[in-house]
């Protein structure tokens, strides 16, 4: 290729075969995909048929890089993941952090396609050019700590990258994740996809590098950022001091935007129990980073004394004190702690599992199910006993824990009664700890996302920073844009989006100055625009071929009937009304049908995608 950050090949892998073979990714697909996020949008769009159910043998997993790993391009420690979702039916990416990015440039591919089911638990192994199908039966039922150090130990490397399933993924639990080290591709079940297809792991090893076109102008760059970067709090003290727990105090106290016991309120009082610097005082150990990260936001948590000494955890973040923590009126991090191991070790997505049991919590205290439906489980906000047990019973689908694997959205069309009104989730995603009636560009951000209820389609970070007004409803249409064009060209490049700090809340010539350091592209920011648009219609046009509408760009009911009661946003919330203009303004904006909510066949044509248009001039 004669662009740097590409090795031009992509290997496919159909498991049910034990086949591989090599598609060449040609110098004009790169530049207009770009890599990760952008790569799998087209790759799954062409590969994938939208009525097949997403553990179908014929779905495809696509794990990305982009042109940036296994560069020292600051954050870029990642790789993507990419599928059909069995949690929302549509399309669903995920980022990780780990060395696995690097490791498979580094073996000479821009990512891997895999399909097929293996007849027997399976894990690969990619050494190079060299491609192994090994059994995973003794591996079959281990938890990702032990599947990964076994896998290690079987092929004699220690350093070699593995990313592997827990038992969550092995029963299909619908938002089972995929670990690698620590870090989770967390969201959207990728990991019950994996689990579908028995495929226990991938272990890559690579002897290459990954050249990049200006190495004097990264090493400029560097610079630049590392002078830029201490002028910025968040990124040069807050986070590698606390981690995101920082947050806890700011949107519970100064925006009153927590949710709390279900989302029937968002402040909540326990608050100093789960909070940044609440764990730095009692509970750190020390702090831990994503490779090529300066940032070092991650820390390692264990509890010293009480009735949850001993549970360590690299984590918990903000958001899993969140879904275990105010969701489920739960004050000991204690506790948050050992749910948050358990979910690493299982395998499963935190936000999507406590927001799933804070549901039930809510549907208890109601009086919508009892005893008898709970297995004996005195399910109470508060009860951190139960939450904890829940996990556990939920990643082996026992009991209760059964209809929990399900996520709320389907435990609430099983329960009946009118409980879906309080599933917090959208398109089948449960909502993350960024609160859609206090901050505006959220509520439209979560019903127009691809993956639905996501704080990494919309981004919260500019909203609460002030540099767009979180109540205001003129205007929010082209924010929200210009948030979800960053984060798709940060997935795609693959980085971070706590740079969005330094580097700007919205997509601008910034990231194309990054990408032109590292591949040779020479995009005007024109063309990176174009570059994202092309990719987030890829993703509602696979969308739309599964069903999606404008119907389905909605919130709970909660969030469209029920102010907040009390705090700092008392009375906020986004009513129908007001959504309804808010998406007006924004399918406007993106060149899809008001009525419908599908890209039109100029605008799809406009970016390039002539193909797509004709597909969906089918429907």
């Amino acid at each position: 290729m004669k662009y740097f950050g590409y090795k031009g090949k992509i290997l496919m892998i159909n498991l049910t075969t034990k086949k591989t073979s090599i598609l060449e990714i040609t110098d004009e697909f790169a530049r207009k995909y770009l890599g990760g996020n952008g790569f799998s949008a087209r790759l799954l769009f062409d590969m994938i048929d939208p009525r097949i159910d997403a553990f179908d043998p014929t779905n495809v997993i696509s794990i990305m890089t982009g042109p940036f790993q296994g560069t020292y391009m600051p954050t870029s420690g990642k790789y993507h993941v990419a599928s059909k979702s069995p949690l929302t039916n549509g399309f669903f990416d995920s980022i990780s952090g780990g060395y696995m990015g690097a490791e498979i440039k580094y073996a000479g591919y821009d990512g891997i396609l895999i399909t097929g089911r293996a007849e027997k638990p399976t894990y690969i192994f990619i050494d190079d050019d060299k491609i192994e199908f090994r059994s995973a039966e003794r591996l079959w039922g281990r938890l990702t700590s032990e599947t990964q150090e076994m896998i290690k130990e079987e092929i004699g490397d220690p350093t070699i990258s593995v990313s592997a399933i827990g038992p969550a993924g092995e029963n299909l639990v619908r938002y089972a994740c995929i670990i690698t080290e620590y870090r989770a591709a967390g969201r959207g079940g990728l990991g019950a996809v994996m689990g579908s297809k028995r495929l226990k792991a991938i272990a890559v090893r690579g002897s290459g590098t990954n050249e990049v076109a200006d190495p004097e102008g990264l090493e400029n760059w560097l610079k630049w950022y590392n002078e830029e970067s201490k002028k910025v709090p968040g990124i040069s003290s807050v986070l590698p001091t606390y981690g995101t727990p920082s947050l806890v105090s700011s949107i519970n106290n100064i925006f009153g935007a927590m949710g709390t016991r279900n989302h029937q309120t968002e402040y909540f009082e326990g608050w100093e129990g789960l909070c940044g610097e609440t764990l730095k005082k009692k509970y750190w150990d020390k702090d831990t980073a994503c490779p090529a990260c300066p940032i070092a936001c991650s820390k390692i948590f264990s509890v010293k004394e009480g009735k949850w000494k001993g549970a360590i955890s690299e984590g918990p973040d903000y958001e899993t004190i969140y879904s275990f923590g105010s969701m489920c009126g739960i004050s000991d991090v204690g506790a948050v702690i050992k749910a948050d191991n358990l979910c690493d070790e299982y395998g499963m997505d935190t936000i999507s599992c406590g927001v799933t049991i804070s549901f039930l919590m809510e549907c208890y205290e109601k009086g919508l199910i009892d005893k008898n439906f709970t297995g004996g489980i005195e399910l109470k906000f508060g009860n951190d006993d139960a939450m904890v047990d829940l996990v556990e019973k939920t990643a082996k689908r026992i009991g209760i824990g059964d209809l929990i694997a399900e996520g709320s959205l389907r435990a609430a069309r099983i329960i009946g009664k009118g409980s879906e009104r309080f599933a917090i989730q959208v398109k089948g995603l449960e909502i993350p700890g960024h609160s859609a009636r206090a901050l505006r560009g959220m509520a439209l951000g979560y019903a127009v996302a691809s993956r639905g209820g996501s704080h990494h389609d919309p981004r919260p970070t500019g909203e609460y920073a002030g540099a767009s007004d979180r109540k205001a409803v003129e205007g929010k249409a082209a924010w929200v844009i210009g948030t979800m064009q960053f984060t798709t060209i940060g997935d795609s490049m693959i980085i971070c989006h706590f740079l969005e700090r330094l580097l700007g809340f919205t997509l601008n010539p910034k990231h194309a100055e990054m990408i032109n350091i590292v591949t040779g592209f020479n995009y005007k920011f024109e063309e990176l625009v174009e570059v994202a648009e092309r990719i987030l219609d890829l993703e509602r046009a696979f969308n739309v071929r599964t069903g999606i509408r404008r119907k389905d760009d909605t919130l709970p009911r909660r969030f469209l009937e029920e102010p907040i009661p009390e705090g700092p946003s008392k009375g906020m919330y986004t009513d129908e009304q007001t959504l309804n203009k808010m998406l007006d303004d924004f399918y406007t904006l993106k060149g899809w049908d008001k009525r419908t909510g599908i890209p039109t066949k100029e605008k799809l044509i406009k970016i390039g995608l002539e193909d797509v248009a004709k597909e969906l001039e089918k429907l």
